[in-house]
């Protein structure tokens, strides 16, 4: 690990030069700032691997900017989330954050990237180092290889600068929230061929639900970052980076939802504001990743992009209660305790290589894309896991403490996975005039992995077909077809009678048809788009007899429609609402064929609109409405459908010589709103109630 002081020094030596060049030239900035939601998406995605606006990619990619997790004060991935309809918050119990997109849940080991290569996600997101998060909806495994069939996030890092700036940030809130920000960066030598930036962010909260002692269940972050850049020729970039996130936090398990014998019903258990967890529950978490990205223009039009990049992750997860709460009595109000502290260590290389040029074959021009990628995959640790005795009671304040003998190293070792996964992929935006373009792929994947059933392989064979029409210079009409796969391990769990058993990766098919158009001189931006995406070969447990049984007989289908607007109404008035219906059913399935996917509403929606009151003055006002939706598989628990509303005012005060300071309030949650969010299959897990945020920016 790379120790605190270490990374302290190098920033402060990063940093140090920039008087002695950026300085020179401080008078002659020019600073524009840009509040409330970003502008109109006439931006390329870079998940994409190729210059393509919204109106050349055939599928439904939303981007969110700086500027829009600026004023929402964003200090999560979800609080970034909320704003697309598509995607919902699945469970929040373990001090990160998982999600379901198009209704399919997003796997924290294929589901993410960051800056386009792959990234594990097994740890709560640092979204002060992103510029933008990209969400691409339906399959992306042409580019990507395995990934789910509901879609993909993007995170795109921040960069290093040439001209000089610096920005502090202060934050305080509700429930004990602080948090401090600091990011600088600029040209290292004269003349700016080297480049720097670094941002040091150290955050904490308390919480606001409480043990049953009274204290709060909290977290501690701190986030340090480097990036250099360094022009090698006119041609050749190389972008170097490190980070490291550091996670301390409390777990609770969420309230159960649990059968009333007397009505029949399933309904939750537990106070809004208790945690049934004991306070010693908590989990550490550390992240580092460390890599490089090297661009070169070739010629006029060829280049080559590759990259590395490398993760290491350790955590510690000590826990009170796991799985379902046995031995619950409601009348008494006690439950029984299971404790389990597990250790897990994750090392993951990635690397890739793109080959993109521009070519015609009579008339038809050609926007060519070849790649390879690699990705090494190591999990490793060591876990126990027993009985508490006695009982706790939610009426007192009594704690059962942690039993000496709980701890990972009286256990056994976890299972250790290792994959090596190698990928190459052919794309062609094929443009046979204005009006009529094609994108044509395919990817071929193989996936080696070591577990307990030994070594074996996996091959794959990945195609995806887009057809664009173009009615006029500011619209697009598009269909796509393409497909995805989830390689699965061995099965597991040793109570299984099919323990061991090798697993096939499970398959996806996804139809889309859409269209987009911008509209009043490109400052309104509207897509719709309607989509089939249909699962196989599932994973599928039937737990009806003495033991479970794991086969793969499952699938699903998710048929629905998504609408998106964002963009200037006024000249003073922008706004950012994204809808979304979908119809997800589970179509075979030994216990559960027919019923809806968990933790997916059937109708979705958000909005977000900015008001510029004056030049300097901003006022934002927000809502969610997320529609009823079953928290279990078996669709015993319905969640009710709920609206939340959000609310900031930002006021920016300009001194000398070009620097700047941003005054900023948000309030969550303005009117309290009483809400479940996602959970486990016998949990749930309260939203946050009305929190007011307060932060001074100052910045040149």
């Amino acid at each position: 690990m790379f120790p605190k002081n270490k990374l302290f020094l190098a920033v402060i030596a990063a940093v140090s030069p920039f008087s002695l060049y950026a300085h020179q030239d401080h008078q002659d900035i020019e600073v524009i700032s840009v509040m409330g939601t970003k502008q109109p998406i006439a931006t390329n995605s870079s998940a994409m691997k190729m210059d393509m606006s919204q109106l050349e990619t055939p599928g439904s990619i939303s981007v969110y900017g700086k500027e829009l997790i600026e004023a929402q004060r964003a200090t999560s991935l979800g609080q970034v989330l909320k704003n697309d309809a598509s995607v919902s918050t699945g469970n929040v119990r373990r001090n990160r954050e998982r999600f379901y997109m198009r209704g399919f849940i997003l796997e924290p080991d294929q589901s993410y990237l960051r800056d386009g290569q792959f990234h594990l996600s097994r740890y709560a997101q640092p979204i002060e180092l992103y510029e933008r998060i990209e969400v691409l909806k339906g399959p992306s495994a042409l580019l990507y290889g395995k990934s789910t069939p509901g879609g993909m996030i993007n995170m795109v890092t921040k960069k290093a600068q040439e001209e000089l700036q610096f920005s502090f940030q202060q934050e305080f809130g509700s429930f004990g929230f602080n948090q401090s920000i600091l990011d600088v960066g600029g040209a290292l030598n004269e003349s700016g061929s080297i480049r720097s930036r670094a941002i040091l962010s150290k955050s904490s909260q308390d919480g606001w639900r409480k043990y049953k002692d009274g204290s709060h269940g909290g977290q501690d972050r701190f986030v340090g970052a480097l990036m250099l850049e360094a022009d090698l020729s006119e041609d050749t970039t190389l972008s170097l980076n490190y980070d490291r996130t550091r996670d301390e936090g409390s777990i609770e398990m969420g309230p159960q939802h649990l059968k009333n014998e007397q009505t029949g019903k399933y309904e939750l258990a537990g106070k809004r504001d208790y945690i049934w967890d004991m306070p010693w529950s908590a989990r550490e978490s550390t992240v580092e990743n460390m890599g490089f990205t090297l661009n070169s223009h070739l010629d006029d039009d060829w280049s080559i992009h590759m990259g590395y990049n490398q993760q290491r992750h350790e955590r510690q997860t000590l826990e009170s209660l796991y799985g379902k709460v046995q031995q619950v009595d409601l009348s008494k109000g006690t439950y029984a305790l299971r404790g389990r502290d597990t250790y897990e260590k994750f090392d993951v290389s990635t690397a890739f290589f793109d080959l993109k040029g521009e070519f015609y074959t009579g008339k038809v021009h050609h926007r060519l894309l070849m790649g390879t990628s690699m990705v090494d995959y190591d999990r490793s640790g060591q876990q126990n896991k027993m009985k508490i005795a006695g009982k706790a009671n939610m009426n007192d304040k009594q704690i059962i403490h942690r039993p000496d003998e709980l701890d990972y190293r009286n256990g056994d070792p976890l299972i250790r996975v290792q994959r090596q996964t190698y990928g190459i992929y052919v794309q062609d935006m094929i443009e046979f005039n204005d009006r009529w373009h094609l994108l044509a792929g395919v990817r071929f994947d193989r996936e080696q992995i070591n577990g307990i059933s030994g070594t074996r392989s996996q091959n794959n064979v990945l195609p995806k077909l887009g057809l664009i029409y173009h009615p006029s210079e500011n619209t697009s009409i598009y269909s796509t077809y393409s497909e995805s796969f989830e390689p699965k391990d061995p099965i597991s769990n040793t109570d299984d009678i099919n323990y061991g058993k090798k697993l096939d990766a499970e398959r996806g098919q996804s139809f889309e048809i859409g269209a987009k158009g911008e509209f009043f001189d490109a400052s309104l931006f509207l897509s719709a788009a309607l989509f089939s995406i249909e699962k196989s070969n599932k994973v599928v447990t039937d737990k009806r007899g003495k033991q479970p049984i794991t086969t793969q007989n499952g699938k699903a289908r998710h048929q629905g429609i998504e609408f998106s607007a964002e963009g200037k109404l006024t000249e003073g008035l922008s706004v950012l609402t994204s809808m979304m219906y979908l119809d997800a059913k589970i179509i075979d399935d030994p216990l559960y064929t027919g019923k809806r996917a968990k933790d997916t509403p059937q109708f979705s929606a958000s909005t977000w609109f900015n008001f510029n009151v004056t030049d300097s003055s901003q006022f934002s006002i927000g809502a969610v409405y997320v529609g009823e939706r079953y928290g279990d598989t078996p669709n015993d628990f319905l969640k009710q459908a709920y609206v939340k509303v959000d609310m900031g005012y930002s006021h920016s005060f300009s001194f000398a010589n070009d620097h700047e300071a941003v005054f900023r309030v948000n309030v969550d949650n303005l009117f309290d709103t009483d809400y479940l969010r996602g959970g486990c299959s016998n949990s749930a897990m309260f939203g946050d109630g009305r929190a007011i945020k307060a932060s001074v920016q100052y910045r040149f």
